[in-house]
This record gives structure tokens, C-alpha cells and sequence, in this order.
């Protein structure tokens, strides 16, 4: 079969749905980082491979952030909601067809599809978990990536495919300004993890390969037992985490998923052996855990020494920004408070798992800030055109409909810091006027952080 070539109108269509992605999600969440970009191979296929928590959005990070645009598999489903069929289309997206919901028989023709793809060299993307989800861990793995690799390099290799698993987390899936983490892992040869039999995609080779993959998105997602177990885990690595600073710091995500990583490790293994004292730390984590959230003050909040110079400059700075973007903020905010209120709206009416929030709220915001832009250009054409005549109805409308995203940006930046100085605001009160309330915080984070110091202790004298 001769494999077609991807046409410079195909390219520009990829380039510009990759900047879209970038640019909304960009605006959506308050930072995206991305670790371990380099481990992509460069010149052969790929089959991406990502595990699935937040709905469409995960497609939209790998098209946004990967260097090339893959071609995705999404379930057959999705075209049955007819706002998603345009970009479906233009997004060059293949259906797959789910026992429970069609004919399974018609994946022949998605898996020739990638299988195209992949001899020409591209990228394909899929979620082997098979539904987007909110569990704490991975959901087991479907065989379609381990066979749609194995069919594509017995009828048309040798191809040289690698297969990499990409994990993405999430600060809050769901909430706006919020942060994301697209984590790319170790790529797989799927011919050596697959063994034996790979050619006739063998029942034992398509099982091998799927097991190698499961192990790779394993080693770049978060899996815990339970949310609680989750929770707990996340609060001792804080804890160790942050020691005492001056002022509040906030690690990347990369930095506390490794840390989650590392306790969760160590966790497992000493509720094996060592369960009484396990259990002993995790209520004084648990009890800590509590009183936070009575309070209303983060961990790092507790940790920090807040010197009263180093005070003083962070809150000169940050009233500084506030006042120079406050102009524009203004003008920002009225301008795109109604289609703010609308998506909030949507998202309320729509997005209720939890795992549908955020894309509830950037798919109508893609149609609604557009159309709420251009309804203020036409007001302030009319407005202006009766006000100082027809000559100026045009300068009007292309000011009020560069002004909508320009100064949208202002207003984020100015509502980011203004947040971000309430927070900070109300705990340093709290903790410098509730004395006790404050002595007690850090008891409690001590007594965690000794607990969990002994424990690493004892893991590393019986590592």
C-alpha cells in the first residue's frame, strides 16, 4: 500500500490547532510544565500512550505541548455531539468503536489508519485506559495500543516504532488558573517487550506488551490505593518537602510529584514490615491534615519564618504590580465579565464530574469570549458612529475588539496577584493573631515532620 503524503495544508492545519491548544490551555492553567520532552525519539513513529483523567482536555495538552501534532484516537461516541464534530474532523481524529457502544468489527479500519500513520513516520496518540476517569490510580489497560503497534510493524515493518508513555497531573483538573504537568517517560521497544510471537500478535506478545506499557505509565502517574491514602502521602511529602523558609514557597509539580513518588515508595514497603508505626505517623499526618483545613492555612504557610523585612518587600512589590495593572484589569474585567459568567454558567450546568469540569469550561469559552468580543465591537461601532459620525465607527469596533483579549490578559495577570496577596494576607494574620492556633499548627507539623524523618530513617537502614 503506498502511504500518502501529509500535505503542507495538513501541516499548517496541525500548526495552528498545536497554538490554539497551547494559547487556551495557556490561559486556562496558570503554568504548564512540561519534564522530560527530550526522551521523544526523533525520526522514527511513535505511539504516544498518556493515562486519562481529564476528559478532552488531555488530548489538547499532547497537541499542544508535543513537538509534533499526533494523530488521536478518541471513542466513536464523541461524534454524536454535534459541536464536536468540526473538530474532530479538522483535527484528523479516528474513531475507535467500544465493545459496549458499536461494532467492534469497524476498529479494522482505525487500526489501518494508524497503521498508515505510523509507516509514514508519524505520531499517534491514545488512552489505553479506555475512558476518562477519576480514580486515584491507573485503570487497567486495553490491548488496542499493544496491537495496533505489533500489527503495524508485522504488515509494514520493520519500522522501528517506540512507544511512550506521557503522564499528565493536575494541581485541581478542573479549576481555572489552576496547574498542569505533562511528565514524558523512558520510550518502550515494543518488539523486545513483546518477546515471542510478535509477528502473528500472539495472544502472550500482545499481553507482554501491554504489561511493559502499563509499568511505563506507571512510572509517570500518580497511583495511590485511595484518595485518603493519596492525601496523606501528598501531606508528608509537603512536609519534608518544604522545611523552613522565609516566606511561603510553592514547589513546581514535578518536583512534588518525584516527592509523593519517593514517600509513597517508602510507605508501602513500611506498612508491610513495620505496620504500627506506619499507622501511628499517618493519624499525626491525618491530625495536621485536619487542623489545616480548620484553620484555613497551607503547610507552607505554617513553615514559613515570615521576617518582617522580607514581608514588607514581597507586599511592596506585589501592591506595585497591583497598581500598574490595575488600569487595564479594569477595562479587562468589565470587558469579559459576561462571557466569564456564561462559561461558569455552562460548567455548572454541564461539567458535573469531575473529570468534565475543565473541558466544560474551555470549549464554550472558545465560542463565547469570540462572539462576546465582537457584540461589543459592533455596540461601540453604533456608539460611536452616533456620537461623532460614521468615520469613526470602524477605528471604534477594531479598538473594543483588540482591547477584549488584550486587556483580558492584564485582568489575569491583575487577579492572579490580587489572590494570591488575599491568601497570603489571611494566614500570616491568622498565624500572627491566633497565637495558639499558630503554636499548635507547628506542633502538629514537627510531630509529622520527626514522624516521617524516622521513617525514611528506617527505610534507608533496611533498604
Amino acid at each position: 500500500m503506498t502511504v500518502p503524503e501529509v500535505s503542507p495544508a495538513r501541516r499548517w492545519i496541525d500548526r495552528g490547532l498545536a497554538a490554539l491548544a497551547r494559547r487556551v490551555l495557556g490561559i486556562f492553567y496558570r503554568a504548564v510544565e512540561v519534564e522530560g520532552i527530550d526522551r521523544l525519539p526523533r525520526g522514527r513513529p511513535l505511539v504516544v500512550v498518556a493515562n486519562h483523567t481529564n476528559a478532552l482536555i488531555d488530548g489538547a495538552l499532547l497537541a499542544g505541548w508535543l513537538p509534533e501534532m499526533p494523530r488521536f484516537l478518541a471513542k466513536s461516541t464523541l461524534w454524536d455531539v454535534p459541536p464536536l464534530v468540526p473538530l474532530l474532523r479538522l483535527a484528523a481524529v479516528t474513531p475507535v468503536y467500544r465493545r459496549h457502544e458499536a461494532d467492534p468489527a469497524r476498529n479494522a479500519e482505525t487500526f489501518a489508519r494508524c497503521h498508515d500513520v505510523l509507516a509514514a513516520g508519524g505520531t499517534v496518540a491514545l488512552f489505553p485506559e479506555g475512558a476518562s476517569h477519576v480514580e486515584p490510580a491507573l485503570l487497567p489497560l486495553k490491548t488496542g495500543a499493544a496491537r495496533i503497534v505489533l500489527g503495524a510493524e508485522a504488515a509494514r515493518g520493520p519500522l522501528g516504532l517506540r512507544v511512550v508513555p506521557v503522564g499528565l497531573a493536575f494541581d485541581v483538573r478542573g479549576r481555572f488558573r489552576s496547574r498542569a504537568l505533562i511528565r514524558v517517560g523512558e520510550p518502550i521497544d515494543p518488539l523486545a517487550a513483546a518477546g515471542g510471537g510478535w509477528r502473528e500478535q500472539a495472544p502472550d506478545a500482545v499481553r507482554a506488551l501491554t504489561e511493559a506499557i502499563e509499568r511505563g505509565l506507571a512510572e509517570v502517574t500518580p497511583n495511590f490505593d485511595s484518595w485518603e491514602q493519596a492525601r496523606l502521602v501528598g501531606r508528608a511529602a509537603e512536609v519534608l518537602a518544604h522545611g523552613d523558609p522565609d516566606l511561603p514557597l510553592q514547589e513546581t509539580l514535578g518536583k512534588g510529584f518525584d516527592a509523593r513518588r519517593a514517600v509513597l515508595v517508602g510507605y508501602r514497603e513500611l506498612e508491610r514490615r513495620h505496620p504500627e508505626r506506619v499507622r501511628a505517623v499517618a493519624a499525626e499526618v491525618a491530625a495536621y491534615e485536619a487542623l489545616l483545613a480548620a484553620a484555613g492555612v497551607r503547610d507552607r504557610q505554617v513553615a514559613a519564618r515570615y521576617p518582617l523585612p522580607g514581608v514588607a518587600r514581597w507586599l511592596a512589590r506585589t501592591l506595585v504590580a497591583l497598581a500598574g495593572w490595575l488600569p487595564l484589569a479594569v477595562v479587562g474585567t468589565v470587558l469579559n465579565l459576561v462571557p466569564y459568567l456564561e462559561v461558569t454558567a455552562v460548567s455548572r450546568a454541564f461539567g458535573n464530574l469531575e473529570d468534565q469540569r475543565a473541558t466544560f469550561k474551555v470549549l464554550p469559552a472558545l465560542a463565547l469570549y469570540p462572539l462576546t468580543w465582537a457584540l461589543e465591537a459592533w455596540a461601540a461601532a453604533r456608539l460611536a458612529a452616533a456620537a461623532g459620525g460614521e468615520q469613526w465607527a470602524l477605528a471604534a469596533a477594531l479598538a473594543t475588539l483588540a482591547a477584549g483579549p488584550l486587556t483580558g490578559f492584564a485582568a489575569l495577570a491583575f487577579h492572579d496577584r490580587r489572590r494570591r496577596l488575599q491568601a497570603e494576607a489571611k494566614a500570616f494574620l491568622t498565624l500572627r493573631t491566633r497565637r495558639r492556633l499558630a503554636a499548635e499548627l507547628r506542633r502538629r507539623r514537627e510531630a509529622v515532620r520527626s514522624g516521617v524523618g524516622e521513617l525514611v530513617e528506617l527505610y534507608r537502614r533496611e533498604a
